[in-house]
C-alpha cells in the first residue's frame, strides 16, 4: 500500500481521509480536522442585511450613493423615475421624471435603463416585448410593492429576454419576481422579501427562459423562495432565508423542479421543510451552506437538502454538491430518492429528527417511491454528529476518502451507525464500497450491511455499544430478514480496532478478508462477545476466508466460528483469551479449513493455532433500519 488506511494518494502524496487542507470552498477555511468552516457572522444578520460565505460583518443588500439617482449607470437612453416628482409635465428626463416605474418601463427604447429615485411604487411592474433594466438607487431606499392583482410585482414575460433588474426591493401580495419566456435575465442586488406568497419564480409557461440571481437577499417570502420550472437559473452570491409555509404548506428555501440549477456561495438557512429540493432536474451546488431547516407545522421534514426522481416521468435528478456545509437540519441532511448525487469536500452534520423523532441521518440514499433506483458517490467528505445513521443506502454507494464520525443514537436510543447499506424498497440488494475512508466514534456498528459491500484500505474502530450496551461491531454483514439472500464481504487491508463485541460479524453471508489488522476488540457490556472475526450459519450457511491478516488481542476469541464454514492462512492470532472457538450451532458443524502460514501466541505469534469449544453463544443479527 502506498498510504496507511484511510489515506489516499495524490500527487505522490498521501491525503488524510476527508476534505484535504486545499480542499475548501470560496468563503471557507479548513478547520484542521478534516473539515471545512464557512466564514460568516457570529450571529444571523436581521432583516434586509446580509451576507455570504467569506463575510464577517452583516451588510445591506447593496449601499446607497450619493445624490437622487445614486450610483445608477445611466445614459442618453434612461428613463428617470420619481414618484416624488409633484409636476403635470413628466417627460421621462431627470428634471421632469416619470413617477410610476410602469410608465418608465413604457417609454424605454430596448435597452435603455429605467432609473427609480427613492420612493414606494405601489403598482405591479411587466417587462414584455423588449429588454429593460430596471435600476433603483438601492434596496433600502426603492420599493415596488405589489398590489396583487397580477401574478408578481415584477414581471419579466415573453420578449424580455436581456432585461436586467438591479438594487431595488420587491414586496407585496402575490410573487415577488416572476420571470417566463425570456433568457438572459439578471436579478442583482435586490431584496424579495415579505410577498405572500413565493419570492423569486422563473419557469417556462411561455418559452425557454434562463436567469441569474446574483447578491440578492431573498427572505420571508411563502412557499417558496425561490422556485424553478424547466428552466436555467444560477443563483450567485445571495441569501435565501426564513420561507414560511403558505396555506400550512412547503416554506422550502429553493424549489427546482426539472432545468438545470447552479447555487454557488450563497447561504440557504432558516426555511422550513427542506432547504434545497430537486425534482427530475439537474443541479450543482458549490461554496454554499445550508443550515437551520425547520420541520413544516405537522413536525415533519426539515431537511437539508432533497434529491428526487419527477414523480410523473421518472426521469432523475443528477446533484453535484461540493465544497458546502449543510448543517442542523432535521429528519436529513441530504436525502437521494431516484437521483444520482455526487457529494465531494462537504461536511454534513449535525442533523437532528423532526419533531415526532424520526430520523437524523447524515445522507439517506433510498429508490424513488416509483422505483427508480438512486446512486450516490460521496469523496473526501466529512459526515458527522447525526443521529440514527451517518449514511443511510438503500442503492449503489461509494464512500471515497471521507470520514463518518461521532453517529450518535436516534431519538429512540437505538442505532447510531456510521454506515448502513441495505435493500432498497423494491427488495433489490445494495452495492456499498468504503475505500481509503475513517469509520469512527459511531455506534451500534461502524458499517452494517446487507447486499454486496467492499470495504478496503479504510479504518474502522472505536464503535460504542448502543443504548442496550449490546453492540458495538466494526464490520457486520447478514443475510437479508426480508429475501433471505446472503451478503457478500470484501474487507482488505483495512483496520478494524477498538469496536465492542465484533470487530467483524459474518451472518449467514460470505467474507473475504485479506491483509487486514482486526484488534483490541472488546467486550460489549450487554452481551459479553468480544471476538476479532465472528462467523454463524443460521439462517443460512456462513463463509469466511481470512489470508494475510492479524487479528489482536480480542478480548474472547481471534475468531469464533458457530456451524459455518472458516478457511485462514498465512495469518497471525495474537493475544488473545483463545484462538478460534469452534461450536456446533443449531446443529450445523463447524468447518474449519487451514490454508497454512498460520501462527499464534503472545506476544509473538511463535505457536501453532488451537481450535477449542468454550460452550459460547453467537449474539443475533442486528435489524435493519427503517428506510
Amino acid at each position: 500500500m502506498p498510504c496507511a488506511p484511510a489515506e489516499w494518494l495524490r500527487d505522490g502524496v498521501c491525503i488524510p481521509a476527508g476534505v484535504p487542507a486545499d480542499g475548501c470552498g470560496e468563503g471557507f477555511v479548513h478547520d484542521g480536522d478534516r473539515g471545512c468552516e464557512p466564514t460568516l457572522p457570529e450571529a444571523p444578520c436581521g432583516p434586509g442585511l446580509m451576507a455570504v460565505p467569506g463575510e464577517t460583518v452583516c451588510r445591506e443588500v447593496a449601499p446607497c450613493g450619493m445624490g437622487k439617482w445614486g450610483d445608477i449607470v445611466v445614459d442618453g437612453n434612461t428613463e428617470y423615475v420619481d414618484a416624488s416628482y409633484a409636476g403635470m409635465d413628466s417627460d421621462g428626463s431627470a428634471l421632469k421624471p416619470w413617477t410610476s416605474v410602469q410608465t418608465g418601463v413604457d417609454a424605454a427604447t430596448g435597452g435603455a435603463v429605467v432609473a427609480i429615485a427613492q420612493g414606494s411604487y405601489l403598482e405591479d411592474v411587466v417587462i414584455s416585448g423588449k429588454s429593460v433594466r430596471l435600476w433603483g438607487v438601492c434596496p433600502r431606499l426603492v420599493e415596488i410593492m405589489g398590489t396583487g392583482a397580477e401574478l408578481g410585482a415584477v414581471q419579466v414575460l415573453m420578449g424580455g429576454s436581456g432585461s436586467e433588474v438591479h438594487d431595488l426591493s420587491i414586496r407585496g401580495g402575490a410573487i415577488g419576481f416572476a420571470q417566463s419566456g425570456a433568457v438572459d435575465v439578471l436579478i442583482e442586488r435586490v431584496w424579495v422579501h415579505d410577498n405572500a406568497s413565493r419570492g423569486v419564480v422563473v419557469q417556462n409557461d411561455f418559452g425557454p427562459t434562463a436567469a441569474t440571481l446574483r447578491s440578492a437577499l431573498v427572505e420571508h417570502n411563502r412557499e417558496f423562495g425561490v422556485s424553478t420550472a424547466g428552466v436555467e437559473l444560477d443563483v450567485e452570491a445571495s441569501v435565501i432565508r426564513g420561507t414560511q409555509a403558505n396555506a400550512g404548506a412547503f416554506g422550502t428555501g429553493v424549489n427546482v423542479h426539472e432545468g438545470r440549477f447552479l447555487l454557488r456561495t450563497s447561504l440557504v438557512e432558516q426555511n422550513r421543510y427542506q432547504g434545497v429540493f430537486v425534482e427530475g432536474a439537474e443541479a450543482v451546488i458549490e461554496a454554499s451552506v445550508v443550515r437551520d431547516t425547520d420541520v413544516d407545522e405537522q413536525g415533519s421534514f426539515g431537511r437539508g437538502i432533497a434529491a428526487q426522481a419527477h414523480p410523473m416521468t421518472g426521469a432523475p435528478s443528477t446533484v453535484t454538491l461540493r465544497t458546502s456545509l449543510v448543517e442542523r437540519s432535521h429528519d436529513l441532511g441530504c436525502y437521494v430518492g431516484g437521483a444520482s448525487v455526487t457529494i465531494e469536500s462537504t461536511v454534513i452534520r449535525d442533523t437532528e429528527p423532526d419533531a415526532l423523532g424520526l430520523y437524523g441521518r447524515g445522507v439517506s440514499v433510498q429508490a424513488h417511491e416509483n422505483g427508480t433506483r438512486s446512486t450516490l458517490a460521496l469523496r473526501t467528505s466529512v459526515v458527522e454528529r447525526n443521529r440514527e445513521v451517518g449514511v443511510f443506502a438503500a442503492g449503489d454507494a461509494t464512500v471515497d476518502a471521507s470520514v463518518v464520525r461521532d453517529t450518535q443514537l436516534g431519538a429512540n436510543g437505538i442505532y447510531g451507525r456510521g454506515i448502513n447499506a441495505q435493500p432498497d424498497q423494491t427488495g433489490t440488494l445494495s452495492t456499498l464500497l468504503v475505500r481509503t475512508s475513517l469509520v469512527d466514534r459511531n455506534h451500534n456498528t461502524g458499517v452494517f450491511g446487507a447486499g454486496d459491500i467492499t470495504v478496503e484500505e479504510s479504518v474502522v474502530r472505536d464503535t460504542q455499544p448502543d443504548a442496550q450496551g449490546k453492540f458495538g461491531r466494526g464490520v457486520s454483514v447478514q443475510v437479508d430478514p426480508v429475501t433471505s439472500a446472503p451478503s457478500t464481504l470484501r474487507l482488505r487491508s483495512t483496520l478494524i480496532e477498538l469496536n465492542h463485541e465484533a470487530g467483524v460479524s459474518v451472518l449467514a453471508s460470505v467474507a473475504t478478508i485479506d491483509t487486514c489488522l482486526v484488534r483490541d476488540t472488546l467486550p460489549s457490556p450487554g452481551w459479553g462477545g468480544a471476538d476479532g472475526i465472528m462467523v454463524t450459519s443460521v439462517p443460512g450457511p456462513g463463509s469466511v476466508t481470512v489470508t494475510g491478516t492479524r487479528i489482536h488481542q480480542s478480548a474472547l476469541a481471534a475468531l469464533a466460528v458457530f456451524g459455518a464454514h472458516a478457511a485462514i492462512g498465512q495469518s497471525a492470532l495474537t493475544c488473545q483469551a483463545f484462538d478460534i472457538d469452534s461450536e456446533v450451532f443449531e446443529g450445523n458443524a463447524v468447518q474449519l479449513e487451514d490454508l497454512g502460514g498460520n501462527l499464534c501466541g503472545c506476544p509473538d505469534p511463535i505457536a501453532t493455532c488451537r481450535a477449542v469449544s468454550a460452550g459460547l453463544e453467537p449474539p443475533p443479527p442486528l435489524e435493519p433500519v427503517g428506510n
